[in-house]
């Protein structure tokens, strides 16, 4: 294990003819992230990181206003040797002590954690990587600590080897390989040791800091949409076939602020500030339930929908195959409700999602369109509270013009959905179905990355190379990220929905941000959740749930899950629909409730319509 270690400590050899041959070369960068990726106060990523094959470097000066890493920051490990899973603390069991430790040094606390190696199949040349993830989310301004103890086992059962240069500087004899970090990594030891840490094998520390400036200044930012315009009006009063609960259905365009250069990537001052490029044109989606054609002119409620990844608003509303029952549960809310599309996630972005696998250097266009997107969502909300879109004519008069506005996310819609009612006081109350956060955590266990990874094994052969960028990719995933806003979610009234066995977002994820913004759990529970008040309804807001598809769970390695339905079954359940009718009601919302009788709504117990 002394080759990396040195080779972080700056004397040692920096290729080998098999890693080189791979794109794996052994580079200072091991442990990632720490200390030496810092300068003058901003981090300072080394400019040798691995890029795919053909590709282009990860852009880093995109990330050098940043003065620290991320909140919800895997650390990767590489440790130069075969490690016994089994004496790590594991994904169903987080840990503050043992094997693996993550400790916030500034508040002098240890911070929920879990430990894995890269599940990938082994190539010639490397061991698995250690991944070290967050079960809480870590504080802006505070320092971090990993440690690595000596109950670690090795795949034998031996115990864990020492580390030469660690092993030297607890005896008080560090060797010359230390250079100027001679008095820092003394200074840690103590630290830690004060903190009755025992047992020491390695550890390493990074600074944390807030990631979602940039999307904070669009959505202060971002104006009234000056103008719009409905292109197409459709209605089941002329044959048209809509679906379930669907009327109404009205597209067109309205004019926002543009952040992107040609639709792909900002531009951001040194502070990380994004440059408005000008205006540009937004989708506009409205629909009208058939439950509120003879309602009474001005008194129909209005909802925002979110839709999922890679989808777009017909799928859940104007489909007549509506899977997922949304304009039905609109009709049954009696709501109108509108949309728009999430730049970078629509069905078309896909493509550009693969471009993106291909070359995994462009991250920042996937991760600035969402931002886009995000600015959209805002900016229609805008329009609905203080343009004149509810006046027009083809609204026949419908809608409440009180100024409320109600949210429903679905899936990417509960995640970028998160981040949007956050920075908007517009939305007073909001559904998350099936959200989370922590986007480099979700992304490889998610059933929709299966044609990514395919991708990404083939551009980025060394599986350590791949754990390297997932990790860094998380600077650039954070001002899309909901555990960077999480301050105005604390006392919101808002609801995150997670389905047990979510193939597509990893449950922890979301339960995770529901430690986070202090959630209540409401009861009865299919699992208990560490850190979470379980507490019988109805009470309000912010609140977790549990939905239960009774499907196999999906492995706990970090590796794409198989489709299991587990996802998407939920949210057809009439206890599910009762549930968003009642919080997002228009007279008296914010009230979470269980409507499936004295167990926990399930595939076998889906509640009843009230």
């Amino acid at each position: 294990m002394t080759l990396w270690l040195m080779a972080l400590l700056g004397c040692g050899d920096s290729t080998g003819d098999k890693a080189a041959e791979l794109g794996a070369a052994k580079r200072d960068h091991f442990p990632f992230p720490s200390m030496h990726m810092m300068a003058d106060g901003r981090v300072d990523l080394p400019d040798d990181l691995p890029f795919s094959l053909d590709g282009r470097p990860v852009d880093i000066e995109r990330v050098r206003w940043r003065e620290g890493f991320s909140v919800a920051q895997s650390s990767i490990i590489d440790l130069d040797v075969a490690v016994d899973p089994d004496s790590l603390p594991g994904q169903l069991s987080p840990a503050t002590d043992g094997s693996v430790q993550l400790w916030d040094l500034t508040a002098g606390e240890p911070v929920l954690c879990f430990a894995e190696l890269d599940s990938a199949d082994p190539i010639d040349g490397e061991f698995p990587v250690l991944i070290v993830r967050p079960q809480d989310v870590l504080t802006p301004g505070h320092r971090m600590a990993v440690v690595l103890t000596d109950a670690i086992r090795t795949e034998s059962g031996e115990p864990f080897p020492d580390v030469g240069w660690y092993a030297d500087l607890q005896a008080g004899t560090p060797g010359p390989g230390l250079g100027d970090w001679v008095d820092h990594y003394q200074g840690l030891a103590g630290e830690l040791s004060a903190l009755g840490v025992d047992g020491i094998a390695l550890a390493f520390d990074f600074p944390v800091s807030d990631g979602g400036a940039p999307v904070r200044h669009i959505a202060q930012s971002v104006a009234v949409p000056n103008s719009y315009a409905i292109d197409e009006i459709r209605s089941t009063d002329e044959g048209i076939l809509m679906a379930d609960g669907g009327w109404l259905e009205l597209k067109g365009t309205f004019s926002t602020d543009d952040w992107l250069v040609d639709d792909y990537s900002m531009v951001s001052d040194p502070s990380g500030v994004p440059q408005l490029q000008g205006k540009v044109d937004a989708e506009l989606h409205i629909y009208v339930p058939e439950s509120v054609r003879d309602a009474e002119a001005g008194t129909v409620p209005v909802w925002i929908f979110g839709h999922g990844l890679f989808g777009k608003p017909d799928v859940y509303l104007g489909d007549r195959d509506d899977p997922s029952k949304v304009m039905k549960l609109a009709d049954e809310a009696g709501a109108i409700v509108f949309a728009t599309v999430w730049r970078g996630f629509k069905d078309s972005d896909r493509i550009h999602a693969i471009q993106i696998a291909d070359d995994f250097g462009r991250i920042h266009e996937i991760t600035e369109r969402l931002a886009q997107g995000i600015s959209n969502v805002i900016a229609l909300s805008r329009l609905i509270a203080e343009g004149e879109i509810l006046d027009d004519p083809a609204l026949r008069g419908l809608p409440s013009q009180n100024g409320e506005i109600r949210y429903y996310g679905i899936s990417l819609g509960g995640i970028a959905g998160a981040v949007t009612v956050a920075n908007n006081p517009r939305i007073q109350h909001a559904v998350f179905h099936v959200g989370g956060g922590a986007w480099s955590t979700m992304l490889e266990r998610s059933s929709q990355w299966i044609p990514f990874d395919w991708i990404m094994i083939d551009k980025v052969p060394s599986n350590r190379d791949r754990q390297l960028l997932y990790a860094l990719s998380q600077l650039f995933w954070d001002p899309v990220d909901p555990m960077n806003h999480l301050e105005p979610l604390r006392d919101r009234s808002v609801v995150w929905q997670e389905a047990i066995g979510d193939e597509q977002v990893a449950t922890m994820t979301t339960r995770m941000l529901a430690r986070a913004v202090g959630a209540t759990h409401l009861a009865p529970a299919v699992e208990s959740v560490l850190g979470l008040e379980l507490k019988e309804g109805p009470f309000e807001g912010p609140g977790y749930v549990q939905y239960d598809p009774e499907l196999p769970l999906p492995a706990a390695a970090n590796t794409p899950a198989v489709p299991s339905g587990a996802h998407s079954n939920p949210r057809t359940w009439p206890g599910l629909h009762e549930q968003v009718i009642q919080f997002n009601d228009w007279a008296s919302p914010g009230v979470l409730d269980h409507f499936c009788g004295e167990t926990p709504c399930s595939e076998s117990n889906q509640g009843e319509y009230l």
